[in-house]
Formats: structure tokens, C-alpha cells, sequence
């Protein structure tokens, strides 16, 4: 199941595996945030995300093999790309090259965006509207929640936001 039992309202205790755990675990559900890709670049090109999404962001690379984990954070232990040799050179190409990066990895965030609003949100949206009115309190939280377990929407947004904060200027 792609949805996430880590601070899930329906299931406050977690769910119980069983044959794995007699205790109920709790676990976040599939996400891209998941994906080392999206860390490394974010890692190699200094994007900084709200205090929130890193928090989030930071627990989803307890799903990541721990070998991508490790480089992730040798990219961050690394001199940072952005200040040391970016903003240090004072090489305009190096820097129209830097903030082209940022702009790819923004649109694809925004193609996420995209994809998920189709998908996701307007999908249950619709389907929303051909069941009973009446959820239980616990389902009705979860509207408009991402299987990772963010209010999806706003969470894409902030990430694809903070990316674009990154580019730099000739008087940065």
C-alpha cells in the first residue's frame, strides 16, 4: 500500500505486520522524496528547503539504501559548490551554467507538481464526490495528504520554491 502509517490520524498507532512484529510500525509511504536523485542535487547545488520540508526530506533517506545515504552526506560534509567555487570564481559562465541547473531541476519539480495535481488530487477529488459525504474524522484528515505523508501540494510547491530561491545573481 502506498499510503503512509507515520502520523497517520486513522491509525495513531501504527500498523501491525503480521509474521514481521507483534508491536504495530510505522512507516512513511512511497514518495519520490525517497529518491537519492533529488537529494544529491539538492546536496550538490546548495538548495536550502524550509524547516519543514527538510525535516521531512531528512527522514525520507531512512528509506534509501544506506550506501546513497552516505553520499548524500559526503556531498554536504563536501566544500559547497555554490560558495566556494561558484560565487568565489566570479566566472559568469560558471554562474549562468549553476542557475541553469537549478532552473531544470525547478521545472522538473514543477512537472511533479503537475503530475501529481492530475493524478492525485483531481483524481480524488473525483472520486471524493461519488462516495458518502460522511468520512470518519481520521479519513477526512488525510485529504489532501501525499503517500509520503505531507500536505502534498503544499509541500511540492516549497521544494520547487526553495530551488528557484537558489539561483544566484551577478551581485550575490
Amino acid at each position: 500500500m502506498m499510503l503512509n502509517w507515520k502520523d497517520n490520524p486513522a491509525m495513531p498507532a501504527g500498523l501491525i505486520y503480521e509474521g514481521v512484529s507483534g508491536e504495530p510500525l510505522k512507516y512513511s509511504g512511497g514518495s519520490a522524496a525517497q529518491s537519492s536523485v533529488f537529494h544529491a542535487f539538492d546536496a550538490f547545488l546548495g538548495v536550502r528547503h524550509s524547516k519543514g520540508s527538510a525535516e521531512f526530506l531528512n527522514r525520507m533517506r531512512d528509506y534509501m539504501p544506506p550506501s546513497h545515504k552516505a553520499f548524500i552526506e559526503e556531498i554536504h560534509l563536501a566544500p559547497s559548490l555554490r560558495d566556494h567555487h561558484i560565487l568565489a570564481s566570479g566566472n559568469g559562465q560558471f554562474l549562468a551554467a549553476y542557475n541553469q541547473c537549478l532552473e531544470a531541476l525547478a521545472e522538473l519539480r514543477s512537472y511533479h507538481l503537475t503530475v501529481m495535481t492530475k493524478y492525485i488530487v483531481i483524481a480524488a477529488a473525483k472520486a471524493k464526490g461519488k462516495r458518502p459525504s460522511h468520512l470518519p474524522g481520521p479519513l477526512q484528515a488525510l485529504e489532501g495528504m501525499g503517500t509520503g505523508g505531507t500536505v502534498v501540494l503544499s509541500f511540492l510547491k516549497s521544494v520547487r520554491d526553495k530551488t528557484l530561491e537558489a539561483i544566484l545573481h551577478q551581485s550575490d
